[in-house]
């Protein structure tokens, strides 16, 4: 049942550590106004393609779970 991966997509964990990390850098001492706005648009992209893998597991899990109930 496992989609085999390429190395350069990410799984939804690697998207949220990397979201994770950049809202840590905003929280930290390392924040630089210049690099704020970069950053904040690369955790904008990756919570919208978080919202979207999330979407596509739950459709994955409701078609299986009605096969199983079938």
């Amino acid at each position: 049942m496992s989609k085999t991966v390429s190395s350069d997509v990410k799984t939804v964990s690697e998207k949220m550590d990397e979201l994770s990390q950049i809202v840590a850098w905003f929280e930290s001492d390392e924040f630089e106004l210049e690099a704020a706005l970069e950053k904040y648009r690369t955790a904008e992209g990756l919570a919208g393609e978080i919202e979207h893998d999330l979407a596509n597991l739950k459709n994955e899990v409701t078609v299986l779970k009605k096969k199983f109930d079938a």
